[in-house]
């Protein structure tokens, strides 16, 4: 058989794709480390004067960005999301947000977009990241153990970059129980980071008793961490990839997932709840729950329709830690949406909650796929939408960096399909007409 004219770039051996591969794995191996271990090197790092190389991995995936997007081919889809970030910065500016704003914010959203462009290079080299996350979980639970057994020095602690105040470690508590954070800057990353690496790991473990003893112990580790949310969406994603093969049931669980994170924060407008209750001791494991449906939503919401922001959004650079750490007049309730359905419709207006609403079809493309970094992508994603409930997710490094890997990898199956019927009727040389 006649070898086609045009052989696939997939099948065409390349040294530089290989060393751009591996450059590519150990750039986010780096900032697997680096969140790991946030609260402990920001406290170090800070007494030796050298606190803005925590900053490098995420410098490296906008600079691995800007590279790939040279050569990276997206369907329309992808450059109209870019445009739309466009509009929305300009539409920020307008409203009162500076450039450092927008900027801090695209240094933020770095991750989603690095694991999005750079995807197809991680999907090659799934053993090594499998290496990397599985040290970086045992990190985590190490600093579980250190954190429980001593007074870690690096837990409260603060320091200041020029005017702004950067927590290196929150010590807090939940009803007279410490919030354990380990290695982390606070429990909430330590639990996430935890759900995150184990279901990764889980989809690459064939042996069954292996398998049982990571899902316990990463189990375990979230319950310290004293992390509801989580600890809940880990055993709903854990159920999800048992019935994953009944299509209109995940589909149904899907729709279900994406309706009630958005209504949670218009229920909290429609229905009037107790005040009292958000530090009553009575409302125990609920208090968070109710702080968020008497204080945090309404008020993000009220701020919203009070400035006529409802259609377009704030813009990008508006919500989140950007407001924050660069303070805008008028801005400042819009830093803690505790909600990301809110949180992408405070930005983006009606075109956040379109955004918000692509992530059914996210899921029900990586439940359509069989292999198994698509069923580690599943449980990974579905795990986050759930957190999403009452978490800002997109303010989460490792969280988005994971969604973007799952979106790569949805619209690079999607694609295969058209390279191979591409491929498969390419005329060869014998076949063309003698003129």
């Amino acid at each position: 058989m006649t070898p086609s004219l045009y052989p696939s770039r997939y099948d065409r051996p390349s040294i530089m794709a290989f060393d751009k591969s591996t450059l590519i794995v150990w750039v986010t191996l780096s900032l697997l480390v680096v969140e790991t271990f946030s609260g402990a090197l920001r406290f170090y790092f800070e007494q030796l004067g050298v606190s803005t190389l925590l900053y490098l991995p995420k410098a490296a995936c906008v600079l691995l960005i800007a590279v790939e997007l040279t050569r990276y081919k997206a369907n329309r889809a992808f450059w109209l999301a870019l445009l739309l970030l466009l509009l929305s910065s300009q539409l920020a500016l307008l409203h009162g947000a500076s450039l450092s704003n927008v900027g801090f914010s695209l240094f933020m959203y770095s991750p989603l977009l690095f694991g999005l462009v750079c995807g197809e290079h991680l999907a090659r080299r799934q053993r090594l990241l499998c290496w990397g996350i599985g040290l970086c979980l045992l990190a985590s639970l190490l600093g579980i153990v250190l954190d429980k057994l001593i007074a870690v020095p690096w837990k409260g602690y603060s320091y200041s970059i020029g005017a702004t105040e950067i927590s290196a470690n929150m010590a807090w508590s939940s009803n007279g129980t410490d919030r354990i954070a380990g290695f982390s800057r606070m429990s909430t990353s330590l639990a996430m980071l935890i759900a995150i690496f184990s279901l990764y790991l889980a989809a690459f473990t064939r042996s069954r008793p292996l398998l049982l003893g990571l899902l316990a112990v990463a189990f375990y580790g979230i319950l310290l961490s004293t992390n509801k949310s989580t600890a809940a969406a880990f055993l709903c994603a854990l159920l999800l990839m048992a019935i994953s093969r009944y299509r209109l049931t995940c589909g149904l669980i899907f729709a279900i997932t994406m309706l009630i994170g958005v209504a949670l924060p218009v229920i909290s407008m429609l229905m009037s709840f107790n005040p009292h209750a958000t530090s009553g001791s009575s409302s125990g494991v609920l208090a968070s729950m109710y702080d968020r449906l008497v204080n945090t939503w309404p008020t993000m919401i009220a701020v919203i329709v009070d400035e006529a922001w409802t259609l377009w959004g704030a813009g990008f650079g508006m919500v989140g830690n950007s407001a924050t750490t660069f303070p805008v007049p008028g801005g400042q309730l819009l830093s803690i949406a505790d909600n990301t359905a809110l949180y992408l419709w405070a930005t983006f207006g009606i075109s956040g909650v379109l955004l918000y609403g692509l992530l059914w079809p996210l899921l029900y493309h990586l439940r359509e796929q069989t292999s198994r970094l698509s069923r580690a992508l599943l449980g990974i994603s579905f795990c986050i939408v759930l957190v999403s409930w009452t978490t800002d997710v997109p303010e989460m490094p490792i969280a988005t960096l994971f969604l973007g890997l799952a979106i790569a990898l949805v619209l690079r199956q999607k694609a295969l399909p058209l390279i191979t019927l591409t491929e498969r009727y390419e005329p060869s040389p014998e076949t063309l007409p003698v003129r």
